[in-house]
Order: structure tokens, then C-alpha cells, then sequence
């Protein structure tokens, strides 16, 4: 029999474990239905907290009704309960262990939370491109942005009242804004014209493409010319980049790219199937289609902050199959990832089906796709812009001599 004192201190101990599991019951049940039902993970948290609850109160019961019977049955269901949970945990951990092994670094945090929303600040465009979010008069509450305010505005703006009737979300989507005459007028009224740059885009390429991002096009918008526009673009911003492709793409950027190679700014990589070993041929390092794995040695000395455009990977699931091309790409892009590299893939969309397409998806953080003369490139819920614009003319002609420090792909 247990004294007063006892009594009241396991009285106590059985209170505070009833108030806290209660509480984690709660929060873990609202958690996943915050995650939108995604991981059961939170339910079998909650399950557990239930556990923890008996294992304090049956033991009081055994004491308090001092019957073999009953004491042999709550010695039974807590050994029962005991195994199940420890089970179900050694499932987890192994569930967990097999994903860090397999889910490249970046995606891990999708599979953990699945499905988990996080609100994140919105970037508040204007009909000329230009984000409103960036303004002074904005952020100072003294203006609510321009598509707001000339939504309901009696006079608006004529740039506004341009792309509201065209269908579009901004110039940035205009054929004719380089040599459009009412822009040229209107854009002085806009708070943001003394900023440097007509579209901010313009001068972030390497920023857009921060995070691994899965590029997809259909042949007749000729890929090539968006993949030459990035070069030469990253060129401008001073990253330094590497091309990987096949014949007879190769000899194609090969021709339009060579100021950059003779300056040490670009590298080639060409994958194929006819070589057998690694080897060079005029400033493009061979890759043989059988020794994909070498890619990785040829790339491990590679600086931080550079990126690398791989083109060929239609090229590789329709030679090498599906199978050996995703374990490829996935273990690419975390390599990548780890070692702050910027991976750019180019996929054929309609040459594949959706669920091939889909898997493929998955291993990249961001999704862009070729609209007529420019990049769209959806990140975190909106979208920015690369126009076609440098073409073969160097917009920082003033760049030539800069060499590819400790490229690794020598």
C-alpha cells in the first residue's frame, strides 16, 4: 500500500502525463491535417502519445485492484502494445534510412513534410514588369501595386490598359517591347524607372536558375537557341559553365560557343556511344554513353557557383533506358546540390510518356519550359522571364580572358 505522500506525488506524475499526452494527441492530429493528410507519420505519433498515456495509468489501476487477473491482462496488453510500437518504429527507421540513401538531399524535406504549405512573401509584379514589391512607395504602404491600382482605376495606365487587352501578364511576355514606342513613353511614370535595367530578369539569369531546374521544350522551338542564350548569359554574369550534349548538337554549340571556350569560360562534354574511352577532340572532352558514372570524376573539381547545362537527357532514356538514366540524374543533382553547382537538364517533353516525364519532374526543385522567344521559368508558385536577347552578340564583350578557375576538366 502506498503512503500519502507517495500517493500524492504519483497522483501528480499521472496528471502531468494525462495533460501532455492529450495535448500531443491534439497537436499531432492537427498537424496531419495540416500537411493535408500527406504523412501518416503524425498519426502514428498520435497513436503513441496514447500509448504513453497507459503505460502511466494501468500501472495505478494494478496497484489500486491488487487481482492476479488483472494485473497478468495489463502485463499482457502493455508487453502487446510494447512490441507493436517498437516494430512500427524499427519500420520507420528503416523507411528513413532507405530514403537518405535514395531521395536526392533537396527533395528530403517533400518527403518528410508531404504536402506541408508554407506561405511565402509575395513578389508583387506590374504590368510593365517591373516588381511592385521591390518599390519604395509600396512598401510604404502608399501604393497597393500597380495591377491593383489600375484595376479599378478610372484613368489608368496605358501600358496597364496595353497588356490587360493583349491577354498578357506583363511586357515581358510581348514580342514587340524592345521597339515598342508607348512603352518608351509610358515607363518614365513609373516609380520604378530610375532602376537600373529594363527587366530585372534581364540581369538575374544566374539567380533564376539558383535551384536545379528541369527545362522541357518540343523541337520546333528550337531548344538550341534557348541553351545558347543561357551561355552566353552566364558569360555576361561572369559564371563560368559547362555544357554537356551529343552529336550533332555538339559541333552546333561548339561553333556558336567558341569565343567562350578560347577564354576559358566554357567547357564541353559530349556523351557517346561510339567512343570507349574518356578522350579530347578540339576542346571537347569524349564521354563514352557505357561509362556514365566517369561524369562525376570529370566534374569533382569543379568550383562552387558554376553551373552545368546538361542537355542530352532524351537522348540517354531512350539509349540507356529509363531505369539507368533516372538513377543517373538522380544521383547527379545531389551531387550537385551538395557541392553548390547549378544543374540545368533539358528534357523532350512529347517524346516521352507522362509518367516518365512525371518521375523526372521529381528530381528537380524548379520547372521552365520554351514559349516562343523566351524562357518561362515557374518558381515557387510564380513565374519570371529570360527573353531571347544576347543572340551571338556579347553584351559584356569586356569579360574576354576570363579563365575557368580549377575547372577539374582538364
Amino acid at each position: 500500500m502506498l503512503t500519502p505522500d507517495i500517493t500524492l506525488v504519483y497522483i501528480l506524475f499521472i496528471s502531468i502525463s494525462l495533460s501532455a499526452g492529450i495535448a500531443a494527441i491534439y497537436f499531432w492530429v492537427r498537424i496531419y491535417y495540416e500537411t493535408k493528410k500527406g504523412s501518416i507519420a503524425w498519426l502514428l505519433l498520435a497513436l503513441t502519445a496514447i500509448f504513453l498515456i497507459t503505460t502511466s495509468v494501468f500501472p495505478s489501476v494494478a496497484v489500486s485492484i491488487p487481482d492476479p487477473t488483472v494485473s497478468e491482462t495489463i502485463l499482457i496488453y502493455l508487453g502487446f502494445w510494447s512490441a507493436v510500437y517498437t516494430s512500427i518504429f524499427a519500420a520507420a527507421g528503416f523507411m528513413m534510412f532507405t530514403a537518405f540513401r535514395t531521395i536526392p538531399r533537396e527533395k528530403l524535406g517533400d518527403f518528410l513534410l508531404e504536402g506541408m504549405v508554407f506561405q511565402k512573401n509575395q513578389m508583387v509584379k506590374s504590368a510593365c514588369s517591373k516588381k511592385c514589391s521591390l518599390c519604395d512607395k509600396y512598401e510604404n504602404e502608399e501604393c497597393p501595386g500597380c495591377v491593383a491600382k489600375n484595376k479599378h482605376a478610372e484613368e489608368k495606365c496605358l501600358i496597364y490598359e496595353c497588356v490587360v487587352d493583349k491577354g498578357m501578364t506583363s511586357c515581358m511576355d510581348c514580342d514587340v517591347v524592345d521597339t515598342c514606342i508607348k512603352y518608351e513613353r509610358e515607363i518614365d511614370k513609373c516609380p520604378m524607372s530610375d532602376r537600373a535595367g529594363i527587366f530585372a530578369e534581364f540581369e538575374q539569369t544566374a539567380n533564376l536558375f539558383k535551384r536545379s531546374t528541369l527545362l522541357e521544350y518540343v523541337p520546333h522551338m528550337r531548344y538550341e537557341d534557348a541553351v545558347i542564350e543561357i551561355c552566353l548569359r552566364l558569360y555576361g554574369e561572369t559564371v563560368n559553365t559547362v555544357l554537356v550534349s551529343t552529336q550533332p548538337r555538339t559541333n552546333l554549340y561548339r561553333e556558336k560557343l567558341a569565343d567562350l571556350m578560347d577564354v576559358g569560360a566554357m567547357k564541353f562534354i559530349e556523351i557517346s556511344s561510339t567512343v570507349k574511352t574518356i578522350s579530347e577532340d578540339n576542346g571537347i572532352i569524349k564521354l563514352p554513353a557505357t561509362e556514365l558514372d566517369k561524369f562525376f570524376d570529370l566534374t569533382s573539381k569543379l568550383p562552387k557557383d558554376c553551373t552545368i547545362i546538361f542537355e542530352p537527357l532524351t537522348h540517354l532514356i531512350v539509349s540507356e533506358g529509363e531505369t539507368e538514366t533516372y538513377e543517373f540524374v538522380s544521383k547527379m543533382v545531389e551531387k550537385l546540390s551538395a557541392s553548390e553547382i547549378t544543374l540545368i537538364g533539358l528534357l523532350n517533353k512529347p517524346a516521352h510518356d507522362e509518367k516518365i516525364v512525371s518521375r523526372f519532374e521529381g528530381l528537380f526543385l524548379n520547372l521552365a519550359d520554351i514559349t516562343h522567344s523566351r524562357i518561362r521559368i515557374a518558381k515557387g508558385g510564380r513565374e519570371e522571364y529570360i527573353r531571347f536577347y544576347v543572340g551571338e552578340k556579347f553584351y559584356m564583350e569586356q569579360n574576354e580572358g576570363m579563365e575557368m578557375q580549377a575547372s577539374g576538366l582538364q
